[in-house]
């Protein structure tokens, strides 16, 4: 079965479909190819994987009627007969998409070839893409049962909550051996803080204040991994030196295995992204979760479906400061409880079976009316 993937211009989009990718693979009978963005992250990812891969343009609609629009609309078109192209030369036997610009071209050159298509929305609110394809697709997955209020009672018989793809085949769960192999000790306290890429800043630059205004006893206790991306990988790896030997740490741009760093934590700072929430989730581990306040509050949407079950503490940047990481933390490294029961419930809204569920959906390998099932 030939099966066309649709995701690129983020790693929200592209993970979840690997996921699926790997998933699908491992069964042995199908052959797939992406189309992504023409942008960096979606060819490394690509290229990494091994993966047949086609690239339309990263494209984006403006927020706000303007000129930019034309542009835009050129551009599109340009895409989708691109997508009429790689669909009429790849004969895919189904079709998935995963939001952003490029699904768009892709699932509708799907729909006008009457080839099944399966549309996967990451976060609580869809994506102004994904909006629009909910009608067309034949059957749609989504993270969040909160996503059901954003869908139009028509559309809901199609709608099946899958949780969000993650690569739990490649996961170990052994604290020890992963603290042991970033050169920590398995008996301290451990906060991993994934700072990411876009919009990081704010979140790096309160968080190592924060830890440089602790106690030297609380510091003692403390090793810190800090995955910052690339705009700010070397000044905060500056700071983390100028605290000298009080504090443990271990800064990175990048992780390749960032479930190793999972496994080795006891508390996750990070950003709200699907994938993220969810990988935190299948751990078990608390999370500290700052939303990233723009791209249409998609974030913050997660972080409330998960703090709303007390299954992370949300803060907002709005409210960041270091005095706020700092009493979180500090309360948090003397509750070994409070710091259990919220990793059990976000364990409790994990699915680690969201890839299998979405791969039956894309194969028809079950009944897709399993609404609310994870």
């Amino acid at each position: 079965m030939k099966i066309l993937i649709a995701a690129g211009g983020s790693g929200g989009h592209i993970f979840p479909a690997i996921a699926l990718k790997r998933t699908l693979a491992g069964g042995g009978s199908c052959e797939i190819k992406f189309v992504g963005a023409d942008k960096a992250i979606d060819r490394r990812i690509f290229e990494k994987e091994g993966v047949g891969f086609y690239l339309l343009s990263a494209n984006k609609l403006p927020y706000r009627m303007s000129l930019s629009v034309i542009p835009f609309f050129l551009m599109l078109v340009l895409d989708s007969l691109k997508a009429l192209w790689i669909t009429i030369s790849y004969r895919p036997g189904s079709c998935v998409g995963f939001g952003g610009y490029v699904s768009f071209p892709v699932m509708l050159a799907a729909r006008l070839f009457g080839v099944p298509t399966v549309v996967h929305e990451q976060n609580v609110v869809p994506g102004r893409a994904n909006k629009l394809l909910f009608s067309l697709a034949d059957k749609v997955a989504v993270s969040f049962e909160d996503t059901l209020n954003s869908i139009p009672d028509a559309e809901k018989k199609k709608v099946r909550v899958t949780g969000n793809p993650i690569r739990t085949g490649d996961f170990k769960t052994d604290r020890t051996a992963a603290a042991k192999s970033f050169g920590l000790d398995p008996a301290k306290f451990t906060v991993l803080v994934v700072g990411g890429s876009q919009g990081a800043h704010v979140l790096n630059d309160n968080f190592v204040r924060a830890a440089a205004s602790m106690e030297g006893s609380v510091k003692a206790r403390l090793q810190i991994m800090h995955l910052t991306g690339v705009k700010d990988y070397e000044r905060v790896g500056t700071e983390y030196l100028r605290m000298g030997s009080g504090v443990t740490s271990r800064v990175y741009s990048f992780i390749d295995r960032i479930e190793d760093a999972y496994a080795a934590s006891d508390l996750i700072v990070t950003r709200a992204g699907a994938s993220a929430l969810f990988e935190g989730a299948y751990f078990a581990k608390a999370m500290i979760v700052v939303p990233y306040p723009y791209a249409a509050s998609h974030q913050l949407e997660n972080a409330r479906a998960f703090s709303s079950k007390g299954a992370c503490i949300l803060m907002e940047e709005k409210d960041l400061s270091p005095g706020a990481f700092r009493g979180v933390i500090e309360r948090l490294l003397n509750d070994r409880a409070g710091l259990n029961e919220l990793g059990a419930r976000a364990k409790a809204l994990s699915a680690p079976r969201s890839s299998e569920q979405l791969a039956e959906m894309v194969t028809g390998g079950q009944d897709q009316h399993e609404s609310g099932k994870k």
